[in-house]
């Protein structure tokens, strides 16, 4: 199938343009004649990308794939350093993707994956300015964006069709305090006219739950905290041991910056969304402090609780990432909080094992007459924070922006998500998109995924996601809705039938589409500054107590270490912190 230019999509989306964000205030004449001006400036260019292909397309023979036309320097080759936040695995050197990709623009991403302490890695960076080409560093980017790092790029993205296509219409979200841009945001579909955002298949955060507890307990209806470990506790007394391992009844994951599984299920409990440490009302912005509530007080009670019946151990919160991988992959694990992207690894590798009844899905868990608030639809703003910046140290960012822009194209995208048609993915019979049963077993396997496939590049770079508003395609594999249903196992279809649903995401309540400061973790403080001092205390206050509240011996000595959080908590600057975040939305509601 001869695959339609990205380039094309930019022609047709530049006709119209909209910079009315999701809850802005209306367009100015000056506005509308700026975005006039810009988009005459990404025609032009996207008129000389169109030439391009074209010639690359009579070039198909000479066996670049799919008629990727090579950057123009192809021949001058390029390294570029990219620390990323995440602990991993640098792919093969014969990664046949990767390799390509190399051949056709002479740029090679040389990865350096996490390994310690972020903040100490970070703050060794900072001390001696030597700084990788490229850093992800997820809401840690402050640091990086405070001690001068980054190079600004509000100057910059507009002079490349691509990337300008992905970011123009939230350049005010991406801008900082100072008035640069520093990051490019690289996971959500933003505000843009190439994507929209796709179909929720599954929910990816919460309180998840092995299907073979749900399928011993005869599919039930679960919504509470107490009914969630009910059925825990029953099959964790029929089902002392699976397969040769001792049964784990619930984990908390409490390593790093991983920490929300001991630190925010309560404002889940309470109908909102993964905003961070502090509750949001969604109906009129007012903050609180939900660590200091009743809802906090008898949430880590129920899992004291669980501690003392034997459900939960308390080796849970001194093992690492790679421990609590390792022990999920088991599949001795029947439940915990968590988000999907962080133990999907493990997931996968159940699923490539057979074991279908070991892995899981999220249920839509609250306090007792609560609506769920967990599914999120984007309302296309950026964090402004979570993505890649481009050092000072970098000596070419030139180039770099030009490889970015280069892999935006949408048969690049293609290329390093689905592969190549026919070998990799066909057409399904409704026109949709599907792998191929040889190229999905690659992707359950988390190595075979890193090594043969693009998935590492895709990964760590700007990238298209949602489906294209051009032809409904999803952008990638986890888009796609004939690739989940085709991606099911005979036993994960009758599971789905138990329930009678089609997808596990319709046992939430419809996705939000958040407001436009949302989410509050994303929000820059100032370093060093009263309200920067006091959520990091936040934070080392509720890390010092949690466990201990959930390991406490009896309800007396529970009582005893809650006041003890609730002195050191309130002794806290809370109001600085809370004025600040309290800016801070007032601020982004406005535009």
């Amino acid at each position: 199938m001869k695959m339609k230019k990205l380039c094309a999509v930019l022609l047709t989306a530049a006709m119209v343009v909209s910079v009315t964000g999701c809850g802005a205030s209306s367009n100015t004449t000056a506005q509308s004649e700026s975005v006039v001006a810009e988009n005459t400036a990404v025609e032009s260019e996207s008129e000389k990308t169109t030439a391009a292909n074209t010639e690359g397309e009579a070039q198909d023979t000479s066996g670049n794939y799919g008629g990727l036309v090579p950057m123009e320097d192809a021949d001058d080759p390029v390294t570029y350093t990219v620390f990323v936040r995440d602990p991993g695995v640098v792919p093969s050197d014969d990664n046949p993707v990767i390799k390509k990709i190399q051949e056709l623009t002479g740029v090679t991403l040389k990865f350096e994956f996490l390994v310690g302490d972020l903040d100490q890695k970070l703050g060794v960076m900072i001390a001696g300015g030597d700084y990788p080409d490229v850093i992800f560093a997820g809401d840690k980017a402050t640091k990086l964006m405070d001690a001068g790092a980054f190079i600004p790029l509000e100057d910059e993205i507009p002079k490349y069709p691509n990337l300008n296509a992905m970011y123009s219409q939230t350049m005010d979200y991406l801008k900082q305090a100072d008035g640069h841009v520093y990051n490019m945001e690289i996971y959500g579909t933003l505000k843009n006219d190439v994507t929209e955002p796709a179909p929720i298949f599954e929910c990816g955060l919460g309180f998840f739950i092995q299907k073979a507890v749900l399928a011993e307990a005869g599919y039930p209806t679960i919504r509470t905290v107490e009914e969630y470990f009910q059925i825990i506790e029953d099959y964790l007394a029929k089902y002392p041991e699976i397969d040769g391992i001792k049964t784990s009844g619930f984990e908390i994951l409490a390593d790093g910056w991983r920490n929300w599984a001991l630190l925010n299920p309560v404002q889940n409990l309470m109908g909102a969304g993964n905003d961070g440490a502090i509750y949001v009302d969604q109906k009129t912005y007012e903050t609180s402090f939900f660590q200091i509530s009743d809802d906090s007080y008898n949430f880590y009670k129920k899992l004291n609780d669980e501690y003392k019946k034997g459900v939960i151990n308390a080796e849970t919160f001194t093992q690492d990432y790679d421990q609590y991988i390792s022990k999920i992959t088991t599949g001795s694990v029947l439940g915990f909080y968590d988000q999907n992207w962080n133990f999907s690894g493990a997931q996968n590798l159940l699923k490539a094992d057979g074991k279908n009844d070991r892995t899981y899905v999220a249920l839509p868990i609250t306090n007792p007459g609560v609506t769920d608030g967990y599914l999120d639809k984007s309302n296309g703003i950026p964090t402004g924070t979570n993505g890649i910046g481009i050092t000072i140290n970098c000596e070419n960012p030139e180039r770099l922006l030009r490889f970015y822009d280069w892999l935006l194209q949408r048969e690049v995208q293609d290329y390093l998500q689905w592969g190549e048609e026919g070998k990799d993915w066909n057409l399904t019979e409704d026109g949709g998109k599907a792998l191929t049963d040889e190229r999905r077993a690659i992707v359950y396997d988390t190595a075979r995924n890193r090594d043969e496939t693009g998935f590492t590049l895709w990964n760590y770079c700007p990238k298209w996601q949602g489906v294209y508003t051009e032809d409904g395609m999803p952008c990638g594999t986890g888009e796609s809705a004939d690739e989940y249903l085709a991606s099911q196992s005979d036993y994960d279809k009758q599971f789905l039938d138990s329930y009678n649903m089609k997808y596990p995401a319709e046992m939430f309540s419809d996705p939000i589409i958040r407001p436009n400061y949302y989410p509050v973790w994303a929000m820059t403080l100032e370093d060093g500054s009263a309200a920067a001092v006091a959520s990091t205390k936040i934070t080392d206050v509720t890390m010092k107590f949690f466990p201990r509240l959930i390991l406490a011996d009896d309800e007396a000595e529970y009582d005893t270490i809650w006041n003890e959080f609730l002195g050191e908590f309130n002794a806290i600057d809370l109001n600085s912190y809370q004025a600040e975040i309290d800016r801070q939305i007032a601020e982004k509601m406005s535009k």
